[in-house]
């Protein structure tokens, strides 16, 4: 396993190391939403800083995307953090963004801890 989820009241951080593949985002992805937390909870934190490669492609990402698409007719909002500085996640990123439109779940790119955690608590 190549991440780490810890919850708080409000929100989960997830943070992943090493090389991140396909099966690593989906993973953790489904954890977070088969959780019995996650129905409480307003935010996401996924941080990439610290990661050695990210090798999720267009179609890897709508995978995620139709997951998370299908729980915004049970969870209408949700703040998305994603911690990055990297440009082809940033890209992915904008992608799965792409693919969330028409819902209130809304993503952004931060390059550090305090700022995403600044906006996901506003």
């Amino acid at each position: 396993m190549t991440f780490n989820i810890n919850w708080d009241k409000r929100g989960a951080y997830v943070k992943f190391r090493g090389a991140v593949n396909a099966q690593d985002l989906i993973d953790a992805n489904n954890y977070l939403i088969s959780n019995a937390n996650f129905e409480g909870i307003n935010y996401q934190i996924f941080d990439f800083l610290n990661i050695e490669s990210f090798k999720i492609t267009s179609f890897d990402i709508s995978i995620v995307g139709v997951m998370d698409k299908s729980q915004t007719e049970f969870k209408k909002d949700m703040k998305i953090a994603i911690l990055t500085q990297d440009d082809y996640v940033k890209e992915i990123v904008r992608e799965y963004d792409q693919l969330m439109a028409g819902s209130e779940w809304i993503t952004k790119i931060f390059d550090d801890m305090e700022s995403a955690k600044q906006w996901v608590k506003e």
